[in-house]
This record gives C-alpha cells, sequence and structure tokens, in this order.
C-alpha cells in the first residue's frame, strides 16, 4: 500500500488538481486501487479534497478533484531589505499578493527580530485563514546551502552590509521552528529570475538570465526551469564581476568589480541608468558566451525606462559576443510587479516537489503486484 501511496503523489508535480480518472490515467492503477490509495491519502491529510459546485445546465456534479497537501499555498514570504527592513506577505498559488506587514530591522537581535516576525506570520495567517505551507526567506546576499551570510570585507568609503549574529549561522532551522513550517533561505536576485522564468517574460525559454538593476545590481539563472546558484551561492553576483583590473577595492574582496565602478546613487537616474547600460553589457558578455542562454530579462521596475535600457546592453552583448550567440539572444524588460514574490512561489513548489520525488525509490515501484 505504501509504494501505490508514493505512486499517487509522484502523479502531483505541481499545485494543479487532478481526479481520480486522471490519477489512473497517470499511474496505469485500476479505478479500484486508485479509490482505496486516494481515500487512504485524504484521511492522512497528503492529499486535499477540492469539490467544485454543481454547474446548472449540467447533469449530475464534476468529479472531485484533489491537491498534494505540500504543494498548497499560501507561502510566507519574508523579506530582508538592503535598507535593513524586514516586510512579510502571502503568496497564494492564483499568484495573489497579500499586503505586506513590516517587521523589526533585519540587523537587530534574534528575539527583537523573531517575535516582530512571528506577529506578522499570525496577523498574516489570521488574514488569510489557513497557515503557510512554507517560509521563504529573500536574503540581499548570496546564500550557500547550510550557511549564512558570507563574510565582507571592509574598504573605505564604503559602508558595510549589516551584519547580525542570528544569520552569521544557517537561519532556517530556527525560523522553521518560529513559523511552524518547512523554512527557505534563497537570494532575492535567485528569487525574482525564479518568478520570470516561470511566471513573467521568461516563460517557454529553456535558459534564462534575469538582472536587476532597480535597489542593486544582481542576475540569477534558471536552467529548464530549476536555479542555479552555484557551489556556494555565488552565481549571479554580477555586482562583483571585475571589469577593470586593478580598479577601486570592493567589499568582496577583488578590485574592479562592476559595483565600484557604477555611478553613485545619489547621481541622477536617468544619467546613472544611461552609464549603467554599456558596464552591465560588459559585465553580461562572458557569461552569455560561457552559459548560452536564450533570453535575457531586465528588471521590470524600471518602467519605461526598461525598453531602452534592454536596447543598449543589446548592443553591448552583439559588439562582445559571438554573433550566432547574439544574434539568437532575447533580451527584453521583465512582465512582473514582484517577480521575487512569486519566485518564492515557485522555490516552495520545487522543494515540495524534490521532497516528494526523493520519497520514490523508482526500483522500488512494481506496477504489475498492483
Amino acid at each position: 500500500m505504501a509504494l501505490l501511496e508514493r505512486l499517487v503523489l509522484a502523479s502531483f508535480s505541481s499545485p494543479v488538481t487532478l481526479t481520480r480518472s486522471d490519477l489512473e490515467e497517470a499511474t496505469g492503477l485500476s479505478r479500484t486501487v486508485i479509490a482505496g490509495v486516494v481515500a487512504s491519502l485524504v484521511e492522512r491529510g497528503e492529499l486535499i479534497e477540492m469539490g467544485l459546485p454543481k454547474v446548472r445546465g449540467v447533469r449530475g456534479r464534476p468529479p472531485l478533484r484533489y491537491q498534494r497537501a505540500a504543494l498548497l499555498p499560501p507561502v510566507l514570504l519574508i523579506r530582508l531589505r538592503k535598507d535593513r527592513s524586514t516586510s512579510a506577505l502571502y503568496v497564494h498559488s492564483d499568484c495573489h499578493i497579500t499586503t505586506a506587514r513590516d517587521c523589526a530591522p533585519w540587523p537587530e537581535a534574534w528575539p527583537v527580530w523573531s517575535a516582530s516576525a512571528a506577529g506578522a506570520a499570525r496577523d498574516l495567517r489570521g488574514s488569510a485563514g489557513v497557515p503557510p505551507r512554507m517560509a521563504v526567506l529573500a536574503a540581499p546576499f548570496p546564500v550557500e546551502d547550510g550557511r549564512g551570510a558570507p563574510a565582507m570585507h571592509a574598504v573605505p568609503g564604503w559602508p558595510m552590509p549589516p551584519r547580525s549574529p542570528w544569520l552569521q549561522a544557517d537561519p532556517r532551522p530556527a525560523l522553521s521552528e518560529l513559523l511552524g513550517c518547512p523554512a527557505l533561505m534563497v537570494n532575492d536576485a535567485d528569487l525574482a529570475a525564479l518568478g520570470e522564468a516561470r511566471f513573467g517574460a521568461g516563460r517557454g525559454h529553456r535558459a534564462v538570465v534575469h538582472v536587476l538593476v532597480a535597489d542593486g545590481i544582481g542576475a540569477g539563472f534558471v536552467f529548464d526551469g530549476r536555479l542555479f546558484s552555484g557551489s556556494h551561492g555565488f552565481s549571479g553576483e554580477l555586482a562583483h564581476v571585475q571589469i577593470t583590473p586593478g580598479g577601486r577595492p570592493c567589499p568582496c574582496g577583488n578590485r574592479g568589480c562592476l559595483i565600484t565602478e557604477t555611478p553613485p546613487r545619489t547621481a541622477p537616474w536617468p544619467a546613472r541608468l544611461a552609464a549603467l547600460g554599456p558596464l552591465l553589457g560588459r559585465a553580461l558578455a562572458p557569461l552569455v558566451t560561457a552559459l548560452d542562454p536564450d533570453c535575457v530579462v531586465v528588471d521590470s521596475r524600471l518602467g519605461e525606462a526598461a525598453k531602452p535600457f534592454t536596447e543598449v546592453i543589446t548592443a553591448e552583448l552583439m559588439r562582445r559576443c559571438p554573433p550566432q550567440l547574439a544574434v539568437g539572444l532575447s533580451v527584453v524588460p521583465g512582465e512582473l510587479g514582484d517577480a521575487e514574490a512569486l519566485g518564492a512561489l515557485a522555490a516552495a513548489d520545487a522543494y515540495a516537489t524534490t521532497l516528494i520525488s526523493e520519497a520514490i525509490s523508482p526500483g522500488n515501484l512494481c506496477l504489475t503486484c498492483a
């Protein structure tokens, strides 16, 4: 029975609902076996029964549909912003995003920060009427699995990034215990890349690079629908691509990084974008040549400036990349108002799907025994 249950659960690879007929077709199991397995999974809470109202003019009721409980909404997104603020919100499977609740600044000590985060989570749960099935912590620094925030170097003239003791080690266990659900920590640029790749301008593309510009320079890579963050979580850190050997020191420990060569944030935004476009194209060119993406999505938050900005980047890539790569590359503005939030939904779905897949040992499933 356990093997049959795992086979049925494996059919739920996304938050979509399935009928028992769908499950019969997907698994090859008989109607009687599917009925028994589904009843057992519903009773245990692994599957949720989603009844549909009767449709006027149609005889009978629509068949019952089921969802995998691990893939149900909502997802609790907790954002750690570069300005040190924290906010929390719910993201639902229909891409609906709730109004954010403010929390204590994240450099605060754990007792203060965690109390405010737990309070925001309770408020969101009370408004939505359901608990989160997963929490995603959006981090403004590279995220390496099992570790906290990386160490940075003091550089004259550069403010040190905020540090907090609770983020110097992996915060997921404590956060999971605090909120009563599994917790992930993902870089904010990576979340935005996941959002645009799954729900936005990157849909239908195999290899997507998403570039953040509006509140700092960063990028995320999504290949075949899966986020690639590198062996140390540093993948996509465009701000630390060296474009001027021997240039000014950077907090990452290198010299001449893109972030050290860009105009200061006090510069007028149009002038800053005009100077940043060619520099960003120069930093992207070796990545495009090495990775061969088919789509580069540029931060949708640039608004009307996004289109001319993409044109500058396209021109720079055409000049610096092999022609056969540059000609076939689509450089487009993003489509989503909040790519990061929808990326949290995609990250949570991917995590839950991985757990389901890992629970199934291919050699243990014997359909002939069913």
